[in-house]
């Protein structure tokens, strides 16, 4: 039996995990007896460890943004020796041993920190086990492992030839997209005798830019229906309640991609901030796409990888959101160039489902493939034995 290990980074809600539920459903669709695990490796470290990084994380980015994105600026997007350096005295040793212990035929990465140590153990050989990078943003940062890593699935060409340039052999790099839920390909079907358009909001899954609030509170419903998902921000489900407004609704967490599906389904365009797998699934379902705030770090760069292809467009605080919408959502010409914008980076794809990536790890990476012939071989000669 084969075992995927998937590493994410912290235990809370993210896209890291959005894109390793996807890839694992598919898998398991595939094969069952593949055993996947996901492993948040600053937990297995130290679960109050965890906490506290995750902790410091959303205040540091939300309270003092500025800060972050000089931090971010300097030791991601450049590369860093002495954050690599830090990253190495202080878990590489803890990294090997979780692999030991766990004894994965092959691991996922889907945050650049695990895949910047094992890469590490690969280059020092400590480490044998095939390594796969999930890209779950638009661009990729210096902390990413690259040599030593075998295979990389990327969000875009800009990704890949970023990538050759770095030393990476061409041979290794596929463009998959950011993999989300399959789920997620099914068109919606066109709406008729609609009075009003339906926009979906999202603050991302810990309720973060609360921005947008001031937002929905200044919104002339008369033209427009929403629904806004609050994830885990308690405050931000109860301040929209307590409007009593029939257009303008709050949802709490959601989990299930089906779920999400229907919301996407009902929705004529999608208010959010430019996360990563957020966005790829609303390019997949072909909703227009505004930005109502945006966290220094990795989603200004996914912003600067967005806004030039025409995929996702900035909302303006000065101006009225429904203006703005409309704007688009009634031009027709509006509405075919962001529909052009959409299959032109959907046709970059060599992989577009998520099925097709697991199919391509299990028989490329895992070589699965030989096996099952044996196994169907021995069933047909089965047969054939009790026949006779």
């Amino acid at each position: 039996m084969k075992k995927i290990v998937i590493l994410p980074l912290f235990t809370m809600e993210s896209g890291h995990h959005r894109s390793s539920d996807a890839l694992m459903d598919s898998i398991k669709k595939l094969d069952p007896a593949v055993q996947c695990e996901k492993v948040d490796f600053l937990s297995y470290v130290n679960p109050a460890f965890e906490k506290s990084i995750a902790q410091l994380y959303l205040n540091w980015i939300t309270k003092v943004p500025h800060l972050y994105h000089t931090f971010y600026q300097n030791y991601f997007y450049r590369k860093s020796t002495i954050l690599h350096s830090v990253y190495e005295t202080l878990f590489l040793e803890k990294m090997e041993q979780m692999l030991e212990n766990k004894q994965p035929d092959l691991i996922i990465c889907t945050h650049s920190f695990p895949s910047f140590l094992v890469s590490k153990l690969k280059e020092y050989g400590a480490c044998d086990i095939p390594v796969i990078n999930l890209y779950t943003d638009f661009f990729i940062n210096h902390l990413w492992g690259r040599k030593h890593i075998d295979q990389h699935f990327v969000p875009s060409r800009d990704a890949k030839e970023q990538l050759i340039h770095d030393g990476v052999p061409e041979e290794n790099i596929l463009i998959t997209g950011i993999v989300t839920n399959d789920i997620f390909l099914k068109r919606k079907k066109k709406k008729w005798e609609q009075t009003k358009h339906h926009v979906l909001i999202a603050g991302g899954s810990l309720g973060l830019g609360n921005q947008l609030l001031s937002i929905i509170e200044s919104a002339d419903s008369s033209q427009m229906k929403y629904r806004v998902l609050c994830g885990s921000n308690v405050q931000l489900y109860k301040r929209i309640a307590s409007m009593n407004s029939n257009s303008i609704k709050p949802l709490s967490y959601i989990t299930s991609p089906e779920q999400m599906n229907q919301l996407y389904n009902w929705a004529d365009a999608l208010i959010t901030k430019p996360g990563g797998v957020t966005v790829s699934e609303a390019l997949k379902k072909k909703l227009p796409i505004f930005i109502h705030s945006i966290l220094p770090g990795q989603e200004e760069m996914n912003m600067n990888f967005l806004e030039p292809r025409g995929l996702a467009q900035r909302l303006n605080p000065d101006r009225p959101l429904e203006e703005q919408l409309l704007s688009v959502l009634n031009n027709p010409v509006a509405l075919v160039q962001i529909n052009m914008a959409m299959n032109d980076y959907l046709n970059e794809l060599r992989l577009k489902k998520s099925g097709e990536t697991a199919g391509h790890i299990y028989h490329m990476v895992l070589n699965q493939a030989p096996d099952r012939r044996i196994q169907y071989i021995d069933q047909l000669f089965s047969q054939l034995y009790h026949s006779l």
